[in-house]
């Protein structure tokens, strides 16, 4: 079952009380962001998903039991949580480069760019903590169906394998779809975003297993 989103994704996560995050810093062995100097090439991009991938799938094969703890000071989010976050949005990432490439949607706009500030964050590839919310259609429920998780993260998976294919198409789609923060994301942006926002929560995934002692 596939999950249903319908609006924008998010650029950040969960608070750790009803106030927003409580900003930690990455671990020095959790991975590293994305080079500049591979901003904006979609191989890399969908080379880099493909892994994050990986990951993804080698923490679902941990324990439910260890994946369903959270760490109130870190996150008001369990690490499973955080996967079912980036399940949800990247669904949506999906829909959002398929209404691209066919030119048409509810959410495409002719033209626009994000500001400076949004397009350095996706050139770094990193999204700084605190700074957002999680829109109300990508938020996790409080308790997550294993097998809804694990269909999600497969579909995700075969959505990027088939986009991987068609590089040229995306890089020639014109039209823009909004981010709610970022602003206008061209096909190439979204792919970015995704890898971006995918690599964030699964720091903060990590980061909770370390805490706890997983």
């Amino acid at each position: 079952m596939r999950a249903r989103v319908l609006s924008a994704a998010s650029v950040d996560d969960a608070s750790a009380s009803n106030s927003g995050w409580v900003a930690r810093p990455p671990l020095s062995n959790l991975p590293r962001p994305m080079s500049s100097a591979h901003a904006f090439q979609l191989e890399s991009d969908f080379v880099a998903l493909s892994e994050l991938y990986d990951e993804i799938d080698a923490l679902l094969a941990r324990s439910p039991a260890e994946l369903e703890r959270g760490a109130p000071a870190i996150s008001g989010w369990s690490p499973e949580q955080h996967l079912a976050h980036i399940a949800l949005a990247n669904e949506l990432v999906a829909r959002n480069l398929t209404s691209l490439m066919r030119g048409s949607g509810p959410f495409v706009v002719a033209s626009g760019e994000p500001s400076a500030e949004m397009l350095e964050l996706l050139t770094v590839g990193r999204f700084p903590r605190g700074r957002a919310k999680a829109p109300r259609m990508v938020v996790p429920p409080a308790e997550v169906e294993r097998e809804y998780l694990l269909d999600w993260v497969a579909g995700n998976r075969r959505d990027f394998e088939g986009f991987a294919g068609r590089c040229a198409q995306l890089e020639a789609a014109p039209a823009r779809v909004p981010h709610q923060i970022l602003g206008p994301l061209s096909a190439v942006l979204w792919v970015r975003f995704a890898a971006t926002h995918t690599r964030h929560h699964l720091v903060i995934a990590r980061e909770i297993l370390a805490a706890i002692g997983g």
